[in-house]
């Protein structure tokens, strides 16, 4: 029997209806689960030829919306990120060389404007979220996610490009999850001379920054999600 894209309409509505509280980004204004859902509807309709029709319908349907849902999240959350990833004056962790507390504040115009409009939707966590480094916070969307095994996956693929000090560095601070005063103080990284409260090692921001950079290439050329 040869199933066209209309005879499995209600199937694909009544899916797209079970799939709502996947969509986390309600926050963006210029799309609501309403878009997400014409968007699916166009790509599974534009994938129609690759349904095996001796096959049923809903899991093959299930996957695409849960892929496209979770590639949606991806490609949109980052519309929310700190503007201080970016940003030259970013010193790593939460410091900054540009304010006068040496941390990210809203005398800052940049950092006070993201705050202001985009902090709470940005506190929806993806996981794997790249934050200081890499952030493995909590996640809103782990029922169709497996956040152990792809942390698990980058961690790999992370340290196989380090070499041994750096990978025990990596180790430490986001498998172990050691603090990073503790990490610098263990391998003889020195503190800079600021009178600040809590010490600064310059060398261990340049190394955050360094992993990042390569887990941001890693999930941009892999399928870690």
């Amino acid at each position: 029997m040869n199933n066209d894209f209309e005879s499995q309409r209600d199937d694909l509505e009544e899916l797209l209806k079970k799939y709502r509280p996947k969509w986390q980004l309600s926050a963006l204004a210029w799309m609501d689960y309403d878009d997400v859902c014409q968007i699916i509807r166009l790509h599974i309709y534009n994938k129609w030829h690759l349904w095996d029709q001796s096959r049923s319908f809903k899991p093959w349907a299930s996957m695409i919306i849960s892929n496209q849902i979770k590639n949606l999240i991806r490609n949109n959350y980052s519309s929310f990120a700190k503007p201080c990833l970016r940003c030259p004056h970013n010193m790593g962790a939460n410091s900054c060389e540009l304010t006068k507390s040496q941390e990210q504040d809203e005398s800052c115009p940049d950092f006070a404007k993201w705050r202001k409009k985009k902090e709470r939707a940005y506190n929806i966590k993806l996981p794997l979220a790249l934050e200081e480094g890499i952030a493995t916070g909590t996640t809103n969307i782990q029922d169709f996610v497996d956040y152990k095994e792809s942390s698990d996956k980058l961690h790999v693929l992370v340290m196989e490009q380090l070499n041994e000090k750096h990978k025990n560095i990596y180790y430490m601070l986001y498998i172990d999850h050691i603090d990073e005063n503790e990490v610098a103080k263990k391998f003889g990284f020195k503190a800079d001379s600021s009178k600040r409260r809590k010490p600064r090692y310059k060398q261990m921001a340049n190394l955050k920054k360094k992993f990042y950079h390569i887990a941001l290439k890693i999930m941009k050329d892999n399928d870690i999600l």
